[in-house]
């Protein structure tokens, strides 16, 4: 409790001396966000990264009477990322997808020479891997703000690893080489139906901060109306979201859009130095964090499937029966693990802006879960099984989430939030094993975070953020392990994290 009563002190402290020193002017008294509705926009956006990188060394010592040895090093790595990203908001359409595919490819190489009795030991190896990775979320409203949403979430992941070793004194039983080969995916599809609608309005935000700055340098000629605030928001949103292949094409095409806009509404008074450094700045540097309002309520199924498997080789030369004959044999492991569930879910999510400084969050969320997952093992030896293990997990749960949050935007540059969450989980079921006894799954898991952070803009040199968390959990377990007689286990935690940092950049 005296934890929470200090950080909301400091809340209320930090927010008391910026909104002292924060000037406020005609139109930001005058406007509210929540009035903003964005014009249909799309927007998309391509990025391609290739990386290379390696390094190697060389490292040779001599020691009279003594060991005398060199070592060489060798490492290089590579890899090929495309991100795709999209976004598009309509009158009957909010969505956005994201695609991407990454690959990468690395190898190395060590060698390990004495020199007083000229052995050499080495070691080689690889490693592929292929992430293919998509992201989607859709809902398609009609004239009363209900909608269809339709959603997809997938990652899959292949890896491929190998390592060769060489001794010219090998040692009995010797590992001369191994494989690792993995797969992964997961999924899954929500499915859900609702009401209501939530808007980002970050842009309605930006044409203040221009208008306002503008204003008191100045150069506009009177304040202007709510309505020409509303159409200048929009006019942002739509500038914004055209696309340029030229950076710098596109920064030129957009402040002089914004300064014809401004022409047009009769609204510029001059354009001297301060007009365009102060659309420069704002375009720049104000054009966040993103600010939202409306409420939405959803409720509906999530299907969702994660599937595993490794294999995993060791591959011998030993003496095994027969000190005078080398053989060779092998070691294999194979996991695979599957699982899915299906959830029941209902959530409401609401966003308030409650002026141009304030903005209050609530996210609440609600899941009953069918879960079920299965387990194999299986170890060979010189090609021939010698264990196998089996276990099955079948553990319906249900799911609360709630939480609150409070921001304060006191300018471009800064912004404070205190955000309270709290989750509870129960689950049910049993785990069978393979020769052990059944195992309760049973279990409660509370957890409540309690978190402050701030960031300040202290000039373009420096800046300073800061975050405080303080988290508290439960959990009670009913049985730890098969056969216990002394029933279930509490568990409480508590974790306080405080972490800040200043930025000073140089140019």
């Amino acid at each position: 409790m005296n934890t929470i009563k200090k950080f909301l002190k400091a809340f209320i402290l930090l927010s008391a001396v910026i909104c002292i020193s924060s000037r406020i002017s005609l139109a930001q008294e005058q406007f509210r966000l929540s009035d903003y509705v964005n014009p249909d926009y799309k927007w998309k956006q391509l990025d391609i990264r290739f990386g290379l990188g390696g390094n190697n060394s060389f490292n040779k010592q001599e020691i009279e009477y003594g060991t005398s040895e060199k070592q060489k090093n060798y490492q290089m790595n590579s890899d090929l990322r495309a991100d795709y990203y999209a976004t598009k908001n309509s009158r009957y359409y909010q969505g956005f997808q994201n695609f991407r595919f990454s690959g990468n490819v690395s190898s190395s190489s060590y060698g390990e020479t004495d020199l007083t009795e000229d052995l050499e030991n080495t070691r080689k190896s690889n490693i592929q891997s292929i992430v293919i990775g998509a992201q989607t979320v859709n809902r398609f409203y009609n004239e009363k703000n209900r909608f269809a949403e339709i959603d997809l979430d997938f990652l899959g992941q292949l890896r491929n690893s190998a390592g060769e070793y060489s001794a010219d004194q090998e040692t009995y039983p010797f590992i001369y080489k191994q494989t690792s080969y993995s797969y992964m995916v997961s999924a899954s599809l929500p499915l859900l139906i609702g009401t209501g609608r939530i808007e980002e309005v970050q842009d309605a935000r930006l044409a203040v901060y221009i208008l306002d700055d503008l204003n008191k340098a100045g150069d506009l000629k009177r304040v202007p109306t709510n309505d020409e605030i509303l159409e200048f928001s929009r006019f942002i949103t739509s500038t914004k979201n055209q696309r340029f292949f030229d950076a710098r094409i596109r920064k030129i095409a957009e402040i002089t859009a914004i300064d014809s806009f401004l022409t047009v509404l009769d609204l510029k008074a001059r354009s001297d130095a301060s007009y365009f450094t102060l659309l420069y700045d704002n375009w720049d540097n104000s054009a966040g964090p993103v600010r939202k309002t409306g409420g939405r309520f959803s409720v509906g199924l999530m299907p969702a499937i994660d599937l595993y498997f490794q294999k995993f080789q060791e591959f011998y030369h030993d003496t095994l029966n027969n000190p005078g004959l080398i053989e060779s044999y092998n070691y294999e492991r194979t996991t695979q693990d599957d699982s899915w569930n299906l959830d029941v879910v209902a959530g409401y999510v609401w966003e308030k802006p409650a002026n141009l400084y304030w903005q209050h969050s609530v996210n609440t969320s609600v899941a009953y879960s069918l879960y079920y997952e299965q387990m194999k093992s299986k170890v060979y030896f010189m090609d021939t099984l010698t264990s196998e293990q089996n276990s099955r997990l079948n553990s319906p749960n249900i799911k609360l989430d709630i939480g609150y949050t409070i921001g304060y935007y006191p300018n471009s540059r800064t912004n404070i939030k205190l955000g309270i969450i709290t989750s509870y989980n129960q689950f049910w079921g049993e785990e069978k094993k393979t020769d052990f006894e059944d195992r309760d799954a049973g279990k409660i898991i509370v957890n409540n975070d309690l978190v402050l952070s701030c960031y300040y803009y202290i000039s373009q040199q420096v800046r300073f953020s800061i975050y405080i968390i303080s988290a508290y959990s439960f959990n009670k377990e009913n049985q730890i392990q098969p056969g216990d007689d002394y029933g279930y286990e509490i568990t409480h935690d508590l974790q306080n994290t405080i972490g800040a940092s200043i930025t000073y950049s140089i140019f």
